[in-house]
């Protein structure tokens, strides 16, 4: 009888352990991208002066596209300035307008924060 009061207390204290350890894992998890970012290009936005392309993003794997509809209300802010800028696109099949730029309806922009 004495063997199992003493192991009343030492189960008891590995049980407690063993879900401290269970609850930690789930509080402690976190996401690489943050969720607003998800599914966006990382680009930056420049205005060229000569050409057919008056503007282009360029991302980080150096693809250049030429936005379309960078002229339309909703992306017309981004377009005065050099932004970075996170972006969703369709590509398009048309000829290109620039040589080595692929043209690109844009669907939506967020601005890049630190």
């Amino acid at each position: 009888m004495m063997i199992h009061t003493d192991l009343k207390p030492i189960s008891f204290i590995i049980i407690l352990f063993l879900i401290s350890c269970n609850s930690s894992k789930l509080t402690t998890k976190k996401t690489t991208n943050p969720p607003h970012k998800e599914g966006y290009t990382f680009g930056i936005i420049k205005h060229k002066d000569t050409g057919n392309c008056s503007w282009i993003i360029s991302d980080s794997k150096n693809i250049i596209y030429d936005p379309i509809n960078i002229k339309d209300d909703e992306f017309l802010l981004y377009a005065f300035k050099k932004n970075k800028i996170y972006f969703k696109f369709l590509p398009l099949r048309m000829k290109n307008r620039c040589e080595n730029v692929l043209p690109i309806k844009l669907l939506e922009i967020i601005p890049y924060t630190d």
